[in-house]
């Protein structure tokens, strides 16, 4: 199959869809009860295809799922994880949650350093740098975040 002709099946999936969108309750709720039915022995198939391949070879099995289309029916039927941002996004992420509230306090934090596998390195910065508070702040809000979008990461160490 060519992008051109996939492009086309998309097209006219969309343009089903626009169609039964006008359609009174009663009929887009057979329509959506065939679909969900026709999903459901699809996933199922899948489930036993990647079973067989998984078996009898992970390179082929890794190497089908490289491919967008394939990808993209994995992912809708929930048979592989969506991609995880990189670990340094995450934590960038992480941290940006707790800005708000240190900068409220004349604060803010910044990361040192990334220790594979499970270290992380950070810096309390502006008054959290030296306030009495500063060993609660790095547990209770920073590490908790940082674990959050991060739970492969274990320690969290404040620089001084």
């Amino acid at each position: 199959m060519t992008d051109d002709t996939l492009e086309e099946l998309v097209k006219e999936i969309s343009r089903y869809e626009a169609i039964i969108s006008e359609w009174d309750e009663t009929h887009r709720g057979v329509v959506v009860g065939l679909k969900r039915a026709i999903e459901t022995l699809h996933k199922e198939a899948l489930t036993r295809l990647i079973k067989t391949v998984k078996q009898e070879s992970m390179p082929a099995l890794r190497s089908a799922v490289k491919d967008e289309v394939v990808y993209g029916v994995l992912l809708y039927h929930e048979l592989v994880k969506p991609p995880k941002p990189p670990l340094a996004q995450r934590i960038q992420q992480a941290l940006d949650e707790v800005r708000p509230g240190l900068k409220s306090h004349n604060g803010d934090v910044e990361l040192v350093n990334i220790k594979p596998p499970d270290t992380v390195e950070v810096k309390l910065i502006g008054a959290c740098g030296n306030c009495p508070a500063s060993t609660l702040t790095l547990s209770q809000g920073i590490e908790q975040a940082i674990k959050s979008y991060c739970p492969e990461i274990v320690n969290v160490v404040a620089l001084h």
